[in-house]
């Protein structure tokens, strides 16, 4: 995967972009990943000040083959992100953070594919489904969602005795 490396030699002072693809063959390094395919650009604008890199990368594209948390069906979501990383390069060896990547001054390139990957994942919705028509409609597979219903054992809920009591309390 060194596709997704930028060689420090090549940063000259002032802004510097390079991009990448990001596509199906990325995710086979990372096999506990919900997501698998794609089609996204991400854009590495890396700005050079003296000894200070600070890093913006972005993402943009499209995320396929997701499960609809509704109907189970595959639907593709857009996704767009952004992140900053200041780049400090020492010769101690430190824990890189959210927002702080250490580099040791032996290395020659900076591995962007872990940053990439983790923007990516956080940066999923948290409910994936089917958009809504212009009703505001659900346009998940009807099928689907009558079987989910009709094999969903819906359990009644006892209420606890103990709290039943306050139901009956009137708050002036």
């Amino acid at each position: 995967m060194s596709e997704f490396k930028i060689k420090l030699g090549a940063i000259t002072v002032g802004n510097n972009s390079f991009s990448f693809e990001v596509k199906d063959q990325f995710f086979e390094a990372f096999t506990l990943s919900d997501v698998e395919h794609a089609e996204i650009i991400a854009t590495a604008l890396l700005d050079k000040d003296g000894e200070k890199l600070a890093l913006t990368l972005s993402l943009n594209g499209k995320i396929n083959n997701l499960l609809c948390d509704i109907c189970a069906e595959e639907i593709s979501v857009d996704i767009m992100a952004e992140t900053k990383v200041i780049i400090k390069i020492t010769d101690e060896e430190l824990p890189s953070t959210d927002e702080i990547f250490y580099i040791k001054k032996s290395e020659n390139s900076i591995d962007l594919k872990q940053l990439i990957f983790e923007l990516i994942i956080l940066n999923l919705p948290k409910r994936r489904q089917h958009p809504l028509n212009k009703q505001g409609e659900v346009t998940c597979n009807k099928e689907m969602v009558d079987l989910i219903e009709k094999y969903t054992v819906k359990e009644e809920k006892s209420s606890d005795p103990r709290w039943d009591a306050l139901k009956d309390l009137k708050i002036k």
